[in-house]
């Protein structure tokens, strides 16, 4: 099983590291991680390496908001983007998702449950990216689709 890379953005060390305990404790794939303490930081540790991103909201210098636009912005559609935050608006999330592009929001504090619940449709059975299948076109992200889902 090939390691799965993933960019962790956040400004707390802390928090990056309990978004790795997480994902660790989850056990659906073997990770490998990069980490990033802001956005500008992230878009220069950015590569095609990278599977999956991890991004906090409030971070000095450039938001994780506008990290995940300037990621959509390059070309990278299928890329998962989690956002991992402590703004828990409607109003965020609809941002998050639709302007910056994320795929999936996760409130802070988070459980290794949650975090299963918001990305294991971007795994396949042997610990690689999902591809294929999640697809929803153009249309406009909800916030409530994703609370229906879970």
């Amino acid at each position: 099983m090939s390691k799965i890379k993933a960019l962790v953005v956040d400004d707390s060390k802390i928090m990056r590291s309990q978004v790795k305990r997480a994902l660790d404790q989850l056990m659906i794939a073997e990770f490998e991680y990069e980490e990033a303490m802001d956005g500008e930081d992230a878009l220069e540790k950015f590569n095609d390496d990278i599977d999956i991103l991890f991004v906090d909201w409030n971070m000095p210098k450039m938001t994780g908001v506008e990290f995940s636009r300037a990621i959509r912005d390059k070309g990278y559609d299928k890329i998962p983007i989690i956002m991992v935050t402590a703004e828990k608006s409607m109003g965020k999330v609809d941002k998050a998702l639709n302007e910056g592009g994320a795929n999936e929001y996760i409130t802070k504090p988070f459980t290794a449950d949650k975090m299963s619940k918001a990305i294991s449709r971007y795994f396949d059975d042997n610990g690689q990216i999902a591809t294929g299948g999640e697809e929803e076109g153009d249309e406009k992200k909800s916030f409530f689709s994703s609370i229906l889902k879970s």
